[in-house]
């Protein structure tokens, strides 16, 4: 029998990009590096995948977690964060017309699943039985050595509401993995719930407001990378801080702007897709 106290974890970036990647359709190049959209697995060393929001580069996203693990693995849950579309959109490839997934359980907000539930196509997934809806409001997911918890953020709460993931290992608090808010005031509770957690993956949709010419950002609400990395840079000592979710228009990562430097100077790193970091 395998010596649960030595289980191994890692965390890999299957996507650090806005919802529609970058670069998005309509765009030729992208600004810095190109990126999928946001998505996480956490993988344990006796074959366990979690995945955190499917997106609809999911089939590149498997790949690259395929060429990880030097198989194709099966996953063992998949949890969402709310009801935008590049968190869930990729599900489309779990019913018959694709990878055909049986008996999958799927995490998430109760309003996600009411979602689901109520549209087409994502509501034959529960009655063809490829997916198992699993409510997170009130609840934890115990998945080997992993215990996921649900916990409420802010957000632009269009069609359902909006959870961050925090992943403990052993019941110790690991990752939190909130790629969307709308910002760091409307979150009380932000500072204590980060400080908690080894690794933080963080909401870096925008550095600007003035990066989408013709549209007031403010109604596409996100806190932008300069408030997060003022805000909590006295967090980057003890605990890794990282940046995604970020924009086509976000100069963010580009080694050539100052948002980068600034970043870097302040302790926080900027995901790009395929990062890996162990854990412990």
């Amino acid at each position: 029998m395998r010596d649960n106290s030595v289980m191994k974890y890692s965390l890999l970036i299957l996507g650090s990009g806005q919802d529609g990647g970058s670069p998005q359709v309509g765009t030729a190049t992208p600004r810095g590096l190109a990126r999928s959209a946001s998505s996480i697995a956490v993988l344990s060393d006796d074959g366990t995948v979690l995945l955190f929001d499917v997106s609809p580069d999911i089939r590149l996203q498997y790949q690259r977690l395929a060429a990880h693990c030097g198989h194709a693995p099966p996953l063992d849950g998949i949890f969402i964060t709310h009801g935008h579309m590049g968190h869930y959109a990729g599900l489309v490839h779990f019913g018959k017309e694709a990878a055909s997934a049986h008996g999958l359980p799927l995490f998430a907000p109760e309003s996600v699943l009411e979602f689901f539930e109520e549209n087409e196509p994502w509501a034959s997934l529960f009655t063809g039985e490829h997916l198992v809806p699993v409510a997170t409001n009130d609840a934890t997911a115990t998945i080997g050595e992993a215990t996921v918890s649900a916990i409420p953020v802010p957000h632009r709460d269009e069609f359902t509401g909006t959870v961050g993931y925090s992943i403990a290992i052993d019941g110790v608090p690991w990752v939190f993995y909130v790629p969307d808010i709308d910002g760091w005031d409307e979150w009380p509770e932000a500072e204590d719930v980060l400080s908690q957690h080894e690794i933080c993956l963080l909401d870096a949709t925008f550095s600007s407001p003035d990066e989408l010419p013709g549209r007031d950002i403010a109604a596409i609400k996100h806190p932008l990378v300069t408030d997060t990395i003022t805000r909590f840079s006295h967090l980057t000592d003890e605990h890794t801080m990282i940046l995604t979710h970020i924009n086509h228009s976000n100069p963010l990562g580009d080694p050539g702007a100052a948002i980068t430097t600034e970043a870097h100077d302040l302790g926080f790193l900027i995901a790009y897709d395929g990062l890996v970091i162990d854990h412990g």
